[in-house]
C-alpha cells in the first residue's frame, strides 16, 4: 500500500545552524510539511547528482510553516546537504512514513544515540505540547561530539547525558543510562520508550524495556531509495505468529514496535 498523498514539494532552505564540523540543523520553508508532520517521520531530499536521502523531522514550527532537518555528514549525499546556503531550493517528498505513536501514553522516556537525537527531539516536543511527562536520554562518543544538549534541556524535559568518554553525566552508553535511570524512577502506567540510533543501542534499550515490563518502539534506520514503498531496497526482517517475514521501513515504519523486530 503506498502513501495516499506522496507530495513533492519546492521547498527553501530559510536557514542553516552548525552544531559542529559533521552536523548542522536545516531549516526549510514546507507549510504543507509542517502541518501534516508528526514524530518519527522523514522526508526524501534531493542532494543535486545524488539519489535523494532520508531525513527524519528533527522539529516543526507549526505556525511559521517551517520544519527543521538535523543532517550528520556520513556520505557524499549528506556531505551535499551541509554545503547548501540559505535561500538554496530542495526538492522534498514527504512527511513519509509510521512514526511514534504518543497516545494513551502517561511518560514517555527516549533515549538516542549518536544523530538518532534529532529525530527524538520531535518527540519531546510533541511530548510537551501535549502534557505528557517525558524523560530524554542522550548516549554520544564524548562530550565534545555531542549535540542539542541545550536544545533538550530548553525543552524542560528531564535529561540524562552519556559518553563513552566518561565526560558527561553517565559513563557509557546510551543503555547504560537508561538501565540507571530505570532503577531511580518509580512506576507509571502508561510509560513507554522511545529509541533511534545504532542498532545495537536500540537492540539493548529494547531488551532493558523487557525487562523492565515497558513497551518499546523503535525507529530503525535502513538505506532507502524511493521513499514511498516501490523499490523495496529497505525491506527489514519482522516477527509474526512466530515466523519472520519483510516490511518497507519506509511505509511499514520506519518506527516498529520493538518486540516484532527481528534483532
Amino acid at each position: 500500500m503506498l502513501p495516499e498523498d506522496p507530495i513533492e514539494h519546492a521547498v527553501t532552505i530559510r536557514s542553516v545552524r552548525r552544531l559542529n564540523s559533521l552536523t548542522a540543523v536545516l531549516v526549510l520553508d514546507a507549510p504543507l510539511i509542517a502541518a501534516a508532520a508528526t514524530p518519527g517521520q522523514f522526508v526524501n531530499v534531493t542532494c543535486d547528482q545524488f539519489l535523494r536521502r532520508p531525513i527524519g523531522i528533527m522539529a516543526v514550527q507549526r505556525r511559521e510553516g517551517l520544519i527543521e532537518l538535523g543532517i550528520r555528514a556520513v556520505g557524499a549525499g549528506t556531505r551535499n546537504l551541509l554545503q547548501k546556503k540559505p535561500g538554496d531550493p530542495l526538492s522534498v517528498l514527504g512527511p513519509l512514513g509510521h512514526g511514534f505513536q504518543l497516545d494513551g501514553l502517561r511518560r514517555v522516556i527516549t533515549v538516542g544515540g549518536g544523530s538518532g537525537v534529532f529525530p527524538l527531539f520531535f518527540v519531546q516536543q510533541v511530548c510537551r505540547e501535549r502534557g505528557i511527562d517525558a524523560l530524554a536520554v542522550c548516549g554520544y562518543r564524548s562530550k565534545n561530539e555531542s549535540i542539542l544538549r541545550d536544545e533538550y534541556a530548553g525543552l524542560g524535559c528531564q535529561t540524562l547525558f552519556a559518553a563513552d568518554a566518561g565526560d558527561l553525566d553517565v559513563a557509557g552508553q546510551a543503555a547504560d543510562a537508561l538501565a540507571q535511570l530505570l532503577r531511580q524512577l518509580p512506576p507509571v502506567p502508561g510509560t513507554a520508550i522511545l529509541t533511534c540510533g545504532p542498532r545495537p543501542m536500540m537492540q539493548a534499550v529494547a531488551e532493558l524495556a523487557r525487562r523492565n515490563q515497558l513497551p518499546c518502539q523503535v525507529s530503525l534506520e535502513e538505506r532507502m531509495a524511493c521513499g514511498i514503498g516501490v523499490c523495496l531496497v529497505c525491506a527489514c526482517q519482522v516477527k509474526a505468529d512466530g515466523k519472520t517475514g519483510y516490511q518497507r521501513c519506509c511505509v511499514d515504519g520506519p518506527v516498529f514496535d520493538a518486540e516484532v523486530v527481528a534483532w
